[in-house]
């Protein structure tokens, strides 16, 4: 099994990498589908630390020293701790999933995985397993991530199914969520009723929610800066303050001015929203 020092060894080109943990791009035929391969060794990760709402999706690998748990996780449209699970691990792979690129590796409607964790082995035992052997037998980050671009691509079908769902998505993402869902109807061609099944199905939340999520990840990424919270609010779209720390309370639970004051504790991860 890989160690941490794997990490400083690993010769292949990176997305990101850290003391701890490494990010690797899938192969490029699986990249429309798959953000980004994680390897991550947990042990220094504080308690207190939170996860920001997001709708990406992942498969989670867990490893401790008498076990393996393969996980899955839903959309998250509220803020969660992560940290006293994470670490407690000896070693953690996760598997980044696009928006809505779930659903052709794993037929479940995605809907039923929202805010939510779930055994892997109990929704397809075959793809735990196979994962499950690769992370415990590799040697080296390279046989690993190889190992797992074959076993995604063995998976792979026609999936044009794909495109529309992604094509929304895309356009919600371009305006920062600020799009309506009569544009998004007018623009496609389809019904708010279809629309919404689409969304329940492939990405697992209303098209209303995603967007949400989506703008108020916006609203964090402005904070960055030193804008004033009534700049940010207009250019994210708000009418105003408060209707700004409205919506951000209800996806992360706690008002912008606490997140300030708190945001070391959440887990920003670049290669999902």
């Amino acid at each position: 099994m890989i160690t941490e020092y794997d990490i400083s060894r690993y010769k292949g080109a990176v997305l990101n990498r850290g003391s701890e943990s490494i990010n690797i791009a899938p192969h490029v035929l699986l990249q429309p589908y798959i953000s980004c391969y994680t390897v991550l060794f947990p042990a220094n990760m504080p308690d207190e630390a939170a996860i920001l709402p997001s709708a990406s999706t992942r498969f989670i690998f867990s490893v401790t020293d008498n076990c393996i748990h393969s996980g899955l996780c839903g959309v998250n449209t509220r803020a969660f701790n992560a940290g006293s699970y994470a670490n407690k691990m000896k070693l953690m792979l996760f598997v980044e999933f696009h928006i809505g690129m779930l659903f052709p590796f794993l037929k479940v409607e995605q809907h039923e995985l929202a805010d939510s964790n779930f055994s892997l082995t109990d929704l397809d035992k075959t793809l735990a397993q196979q994962i499950e052997a690769v992370l415990l037998e590799s040697e080296s980050i390279e046989v690993l991530i190889s190992t797992l671009d074959k076993i995604f691509l063995s998976r792979m079908s026609d999936f044009r199914s794909q495109k529309i769902i992604a094509a929304m998505r895309d356009k919600i993402l371009k305006y920062n969520g600020n799009v309506t869902q009569k544009k998004i109807t007018s623009e496609f061609y389809y019904s708010e009723k279809h629309i919404r099944r689409l969304f329940l199905q492939y990405i697992g939340t209303s098209p209303k929610m995603f967007s949400r999520i989506v703008r108020i990840n916006h609203v964090i990424h402005l904070m960055k800066s030193p804008a004033r919270f009534t700049d940010i609010a207009l250019q994210a779209g708000f009418f105003d303050q408060p209707h700004l720390n409205h919506d951000f309370k209800i996806i992360c639970g706690i008002t912008p001015m606490e997140y300030m004051r708190n945001m070391s504790v959440f887990y920003n991860d670049e290669f999902k929203i």
